[in-house]
């Protein structure tokens, strides 16, 4: 009996990711096959080159030689920005006080599902926030609990229907018999952030090449989600354009860069350019660009704080993924100083895979897997 395999995309603002793989020992993964490729992205909710976007396609699903692996679904990672989230409670009477069965939660599920049909959106996914047990017992789990009455806190992601459009093209173009989109975000919270935690409200930001996603998760869902056109690649352009330097050059200097320094004006970073000659680039002054842009996106997180929170959050755990600050030398610990909050990596839970940068393709996969 062959091992399941899900083909993954996840789709970044300026690179593209596809996964084969299957279930491992341990709750690990077997990869069978992984590529990354460098593509134009998206840029404020858009594609900026869709016609290319079946040509890539094309040529991951030749390399990993989907017929012969016999695939015949693939998954697709919808990013924070081609989608949304809301939230509503539904209610139901039991009856007589009995034991909360699978099927009640089920029901629930349907009512919200129902309730928040619209043409212009597709659901990717109903989950529970919250639940309330007659006059207000709250449960995580209410499976098997007495009750007469039972409400569900749930939090609705949807996707942008030309997304869903754009995508089920490319799909039915590569000759595959179906797909399955998920909210990369959500996957994010499950994957990366333990049960445990999420009991409690908690904070996922995502920074990438191009865009920035901020994710409130609590429960098994996202209570709200917000997404700006900020990231690693405006850094890049910032240093480029300060110093006259290619973006190679910009992208080599940016990986020198150490913000827990605090040079003198005599101190600099040496850097090889594209020719092969070194310039010295001040020490102080790169660091300040780099921390401004940083800055930046701490503000538009911190706004976002304020405006799904109805009160200030003492403690909210903050975890960060993607590689847009966490490959900066010092640049996670300049966003907490910025925040004001203790920040964390959110890493995929594996040997020798637990960096930031990872999270989204391996809670994809993880996601897909559990279909």
């Amino acid at each position: 009996m062959k091992k399941e395999k899900v083909l993954v995309f996840e789709l970044g603002s300026s690179a593209l990711r596809a996964m084969l793989a299957g279930r491992g020992l341990n709750n690990t993964f077997v990869v069978k096959a992984y590529k990354e490729i460098a593509y134009d992205g998206f840029y404020e909710g858009k594609f900026l080159e869709p016609e290319k976007l079946t040509t890539i396609f094309s040529q991951v699903i030749s390399e990993f030689d989907c017929k012969e692996e016999d695939t015949k679904k693939v998954f697709i990672g919808v990013p924070a920005e081609f989608s949304s989230v809301s939230t509503t409670t539904v209610s139901l009477n039991l009856g007589n006080r009995r034991k909360v069965k699978q099927q009640d939660i089920d029901e629930l599920f349907y009512m919200a599902s129902e309730k928040a049909k619209d043409r212009n959106v597709e659901i990717l996914s109903v989950s529970a926030l919250s639940y309330l047990l007659d006059e207000g017992r709250a449960s995580i789990d209410p499976v098997g609990e007495n009750a007469i009455s039972i409400s569900a806190n749930l939090s609705i992601i949807y996707a942008n229907r030309t997304f869903i459009e754009l995508f089920n093209k490319i799909v039915s173009a590569n000759e595959f018999e179906s797909v399955e989109y998920i909210s990369e975000p959500l996957a994010q919270a499950l994957y990366v952030v333990s049960k445990e935690e999420r009991e409690e409200p908690c904070l996922i930001i995502d920074v990438g090449d191009l865009t920035t996603s901020a994710s409130f998760v609590k429960g098994e869902g996202l209570s709200n989600m917000a997404s700006f056109s900020r990231g690693g690649g405006f850094i890049t352009n910032d240093l480029s354009e300060a110093f006259d330097l290619t973006i190679s050059e910009a992208e080599r200097l940016k990986a020198q860069i150490i913000l827990s320094l605090k040079g003198r004006s005599n101190d600099y970073y040496d850097l090889t350019t594209d020719l092969g000659k070194t310039i010295k680039i001040p020490l102080s002054s790169a660091n300040e660009i780099v921390s401004f842009r940083i800055e930046e996106i701490a503000q538009a997180v911190s706004k976002c704080v304020q405006l799904f929170s109805k009160s200030y959050i003492n403690y909210l755990p903050v975890y960060l993924t993607g590689a847009g600050i966490s490959k900066i030398k010092g640049g996670r610990d300049f966003l907490a100083k910025c925040l004001g909050r203790n920040v964390k990596y959110g890493v995929p839970p594996l040997p020798a895979k637990d960096k930031p940068e990872l999270a989204s393709i391996y809670s994809l996969v993880s996601s897909a897997l559990g279909q």
